[in-house]
């Protein structure tokens, strides 16, 4: 019986995210402070005589099943390699689609690590090296790259330059998500529209941490749901920071001691896709195989 091999792709957190000067080519350059959570999405691979792709259905952020950043990574790496193995591909979905999360580039990344592991365990000689997988990170999107090393970062430019930071551990975070989908396009679009209107609002730090994001006036006359999400963060007692991440709609909250996290239903509906937990550094080693799927598809 062939073995499933499987990695766990970790849902990015913008602490903060600062928008700069815009090029000729209409991009925007960025720094944003970001961190890596312990929830993922898990992915699957398994050698085939053709691809397949299979999802998990319980729950309500099913992904294109014929064309998705898992895919295209495959078809990438196939593309650099010329290493034309074909798998059987099963994803248990657990970041929400369209939040801010990343999760469309960690499940990009999770498969080129995951195809790196499984390359180079076949090859005697000419291994890849993590610059190549980081190449073609780019040439997928620009959150690719650092969702590749999936640790506490600094990020500026457009994703490409990434500097390894070291941001406080054993904070707790709670994540809301208003169940409302955000074009990261339209966001950007709309802040072009108010990028000399900023208006005031208070100083929030996570220890020496500016919690700040650009977007969210931009995001919050797109989604008006958001603003409704901080004002109860807000509210909660002994929370030490709070923001929106990426370009929204979910919102985040820090605290320090895992009793000063409230009973979350007194606060968020209870349609809202609701997570709490750490974060966490990730390393290039998660890959691990088995003879069985984990989870049931």
């Amino acid at each position: 019986m062939s073995m499933y091999y499987n990695i766990c792709a970790p849902a990015k957190l913008n602490l903060n995210l600062f928008v700069k000067d815009k090029f000729l080519d209409g991009l925007h350059f960025l720094v944003s402070d970001i961190c890596f959570l312990k929830l993922t999405d898990k992915i699957y691979l398994k050698f085939s005589k053709e691809d397949t792709f299979n999802q998990n259905n319980n729950n309500s952020f099913m992904i294109n099943p014929e064309n998705n950043l898992i895919l295209q990574a495959i078809k990438k790496f196939r593309s650099q390699t010329k290493w034309d193995k074909k798998f059987e591909i099963y994803l248990d979905k657990n970041i929400p689609i369209g939040a801010g999360l990343g999760g469309g580039s960690a499940d990009a990344a999770a498969t080129l690590v995951l195809l790196r592991k499984l390359f180079n365990k076949e090859k005697n000689y000419n291994k890849l090296p993590i610059s190549k997988i980081l190449e073609m990170a780019c040439e997928l999107g620009s959150d690719v790259p650092s969702c590749i090393i999936s640790k506490d970062l600094r990020l500026s430019g457009y994703g490409k330059e990434i500097r390894r930071k070291r941001f406080p551990n054993n904070y707790y975070f709670i994540i809301i998500y208003p169940n409302y989908k955000l074009s990261t396009k339209a966001v950007f679009q709309h802040y072009s529209n108010f990028e000399n209107f900023s208006p005031k609002s208070k100083k929030i730090f996570f220890e020496n941490i500016k919690i700040y994001n650009s977007l969210l006036f931009s995001a919050t006359n797109l989604a008006p749901k958001i603003k409704d999400v901080l004002d109860n963060l807000k509210r909660i007692p002994n929370i030490v920071a709070y923001g929106m991440t990426g370009s929204g709609s979910t919102c985040f909250g820090i605290f320090k001691n895992l009793n000063d996290v409230p009973n979350l239903s007194d606060f968020f509906s209870s349609k809202y896709f609701i997570w709490f937990g750490q974060k966490a550094d990730y390393n290039l080693n998660r890959v691990c195989c088995s003879k069985v799927l984990e989870n049931k598809f």
